[in-house]
C-alpha cells in the first residue's frame, strides 16, 4: 500500500482530499495531514510517504520552499502540487525541483483520480524495478555470465525469440557490451591438423570445447572480451574499444595467447578472423557474418592466420564460388543429386589455381561441418566414413587431377547419402542387431550414444532404436548397462582388491556415485559389498 501526505492551510481542502482518496484508492492510505510546509517538513523527517499533495501559497513555509526541501533530501517522495489560476506561474518554477504534475483547483475528482493512476504506475514501475534489481544482485556472477553469452548467440545468429526474453536480463544487469566500438572476432581449429594427428572424427568436438575454455580463461586474465560459442560452435569475442586501432591490437594479443597455448597443450593450430567495426549493439550480427566470411580464406591458406580484409591473398571470387559451392552442396546431399554435387565440386577446385592435398582436405571438412548443421544430421549423420575416405586420400607434391579430387568426393557422397530414416539400408536386421552388439562388448568402456552406434552402422539412430529393441525386446540403453554390470561383476570378482572408482572407469562410467546407484539397482548390493562377499570367498578357498 502506498501512503499519501497532504499539506494544505485549508482544512476543507484537505478533507476533500483524504475522503475521496480513502474511498476510491484501495491502494492508497492518507498518512498524515499537515497545514504549511514547515509542519509537513517535520513530519517527514519521523515517516515515509510515497507522495506529497502540497498547496503552493501556505504560511510559514510555502510550496515551493518544500518542494525545494525534499529535492535535496535522500530518496524524495513523488510531488503533486495544488495551484489557483492566479499561480500558474509558480506552478512551473515547481518544476525545477523536480514536481512532475499539478491540479488546479477547485480539485476536480476525475483529475485527481487520473493523476493518482499515473503515480501509481510510476511507483508500481519503480517498485518492480528494484525487486528485479534485487533478485538479479543474487544471481551468481557465472550464471550473469552465461545470460550474456546466450544474448551474444542468440544476437548473432539473430534468433529474435531469445533475443526478446535475454535482452531485459543483460539491461538488468547493467553490462555494458559496447561503449564505444567493438566487433567480432572468430577462431576456429585448423581441423586438417586434427585430420593430419589421426583424430576421431566423433574427437572434434573435444578440441572445439579445449579451444573455447583457453579463449575464455585468456581473455578473462586479459581483461577484455565477452567469448560465446556461436551455433556452429566456434569460439566467438566481441572485443570492445577506443578505436579500431586499440580494438585490433587487443584481437591480435589474444590470438596470439590462445594460438600459442592450444598448440603447447594440443599441438592444434588455430585460424581466426575479425568482422566489422560496429557502434551498435544489434549491429553485431554483420560483424559476425563477415568474420565468418572471412574465416573461410583459411581455406585456400597452409598456415594458420587471424584473417580480416587486409590480408590472406585470396581473391573475392574466391570466397564467392566458396559460399556457392556450399549452397549447391546443401540442397544436392539431401535430394540424392549425385551430378550436382560433383558438378558443384568440380567447378570449386577448377576455380582454385593449384590443387593440393591439405586444399582437398580442408575443403572436405568444410563440407562435413557444414552439412552436419542441416542434412547430414536430418539423415542420421555419416559424417565419419565420409571423414575416413579423406584421411585416406593420396598425398601427391606434383598435385591431385581433377578426376582423383571428383573421385574422392563421389565416395564421400555416396557416404553421406547411404541409409536415411527414409530410406533404410537393405541388410538383414538381425545381421544388422548383432554388428550393435559386437560394437557394443567391444567398446563399452567407451562413451556410447544412439547416435554414434547408427552412425558406425550406416544407418538413422531412429530405425537402429526400433530394430534393437524388436530384436533383443529391450532398448539398446538396458543392454549397454547390463553389458557394463556385468563386466563390472567380473572384475570385482577376479580382482577383489581393485578399488570401485577404477572398475567404474574400466566400464565406461565417470561418476563413480552413479556406477554403485546403477550397481546396487542390478546386483542388489553396493560394489563394495560384492567386493567383500568375493573377498571372503576367495579366502575361505584358499584356506
Amino acid at each position: 500500500m502506498y501512503k499519501v501526505l497532504i499539506v494544505d492551510d485549508e482544512p476543507l481542502v484537505r478533507e476533500y482530499l483524504k475522503l475521496h482518496i480513502t474511498s476510491n484508492h484501495p491502494d492508497w492510505e492518507v498518512a498524515g495531514e499537515a497545514m504549511d510546509g514547515q509542519e509537513a517538513w517535520e513530519m517527514l523527517q519521523s515517516i515515509r510517504v510515497h507522495l506529497v499533495i502540497t498547496d503552493i501559497k501556505m504560511p510559514v513555509v510555502d510550496g515551493l520552499e518544500l518542494c525545494g526541501r525534499l529535492a535535496r533530501s535522500d530518496n524524495p517522495p513523488i510531488i503533486l502540487i495544488l495551484s489557483g489560476f492566479d499561480e500558474f506561474s509558480l506552478a512551473r518554477d515547481a518544476l525545477r525541483f523536480g514536481v512532475q504534475n499539478y491540479l488546479l483547483k477547485p480539485v476536480v475528482q476525475d483529475e485527481l483520480a487520473e493523476a493518482l493512476t499515473q503515480v501509481t504506475a510510476q511507483l508500481d514501475r519503480k517498485f518492480h524495478d528494484e525487486l528485479a534489481a534485487r533478485a538479479m544482485g543474487k544471481v551468481s556472477k557465472e550464471s550473469q555470465a552465461q545470460v550474456v553469452r546466450q544474448f551474444l548467440k542468440a544476437l548473432v545468429s539473430e534468433n529474435r525469440v531469445e533475443i526478446k526474453a535475454l535482452y531485459p536480463l543483460v539491461f538488468r544487469l547493467k553490462v555494458q557490451l559496447i561503449e564505444t566500438e567493438g566487433l567480432i572476432m572468430v577462431l576456429d581449429l585448423d581441423e586438417d591438423r586434427l585430420a593430419q594427428k589421426g583424430m576421431p572424427y566423433s574427437d572434434f568436438p573435444v578440441f572445439r570445447f579445449i579451444l573455447h575454455q583457453m579463449t575464455g580463461e585468456l581473455s578473462e586474465a586479459c581483461g577484455f572480451g565477452f567469448v560465446f560459442l556461436d551455433e556452429d560452435q566456434h569460439t566467438c569475442v566481441l572485443v570492445t574499444g577506443e578505436d579500431k586501432n586499440d580494438i585490433e591490437h587487443k584481437c591480435r594479443l589474444l590470438y596470439d595467447k590462445v594460438a600459442s597455448a592450444m598448440l603447447a597443450n594440443t599441438g592444434i593450430t588455430v585460424s581466426g578472423a575479425l568482422g566489422t567495426l560496429e557502434s551498435e549493439l544489434f549491429h553485431l550480427q554483420y560483424s559476425h557474418a563477415k568474420a565468418i566470411e572471412t574465416h573461410g580464406r583459411c581455406l585456400f591458406s597452409e598456415e594458420p592466420l587471424l584473417f580480416n580484409e587486409r590480408n590472406g591473398g585470396v581473391l573475392p571470387q574466391c570466397l564467392s564460388m566458396l559460399e556457392q559451392t556450399m549452397a549447391t552442396v546443401q540442397l544436392a546431399v539431401p535430394d540424392r543429386n549425385e551430378a550436382a554435387f560433383l558438378m558443384a565440386v568440380k567447378r570449386y577446385f577448377e576455380s582454385l589455381p593449384h590443387i593440393g592435398s591439405v586444399h582437398v582436405l580442408k575443403f572436405g571438412l568444410h563440407l562435413l561441418r557444414q552439412l552436419a548443421n542441416g542434412p547430414l544430421e536430418r539423415q542420421g549423420g555419416f559424417a565419419e566414413s565420409a571423414y575416413q575416405h579423406l584421411r585416406q586420400m593420396p598425398g601427391n607434391p606434383s598435385g591431385l587431377s581433377i578426376q582423383a579430387v571428383l573421385g574422392l568426393f563421389q565416395e564421400i557422397f555416396h557416404c553421406l547419402t547411404r541409409g536415411g530414416p527414409e530410406e533404410p539400408v537393405h541388410e538383414n536386421e538381425q545381421d544388422i542387431v548383432s554388428r550393435v552388439r559386437t560394437y557394443i562388448y567391444s567398446h563399452y568402456a567407451e562413451p556410447l550414444s544412439l547416435a554414434l552406434l547408427a552412425e558406425k552402422i550406416g544407418i538413422s539412430p531412429g530405425y537402429l532404436s526400433s530394430i534393437f529393441h524388436k530384436t533383443m525386446q529391450e532398448p539398446y540403453i538396458k543392454f549397454l548397462t547390463r553389458v557394463r554390470m556385468e563386466q563390472a561383476a567380473k572384475l570385482l570378482k577376479a580382482s577383489p582388491a581393485m578399488k570401485v572408482y577404477d572398475v567404474s572407469e574400466k566400464v565406461g562410467y565417470v561418476s563413480v556415485k552413479h556406477f554403485s546407484h546403477v550397481f546396487k539397482q542390478f546386483h542388489h548390493m553396493p560394489p563394495g559389498e560384492y567386493q567383500e562377499k568375493y573377498l571372503n570367498h576367495k579366502e575361505r578357498s584358499i584356506l
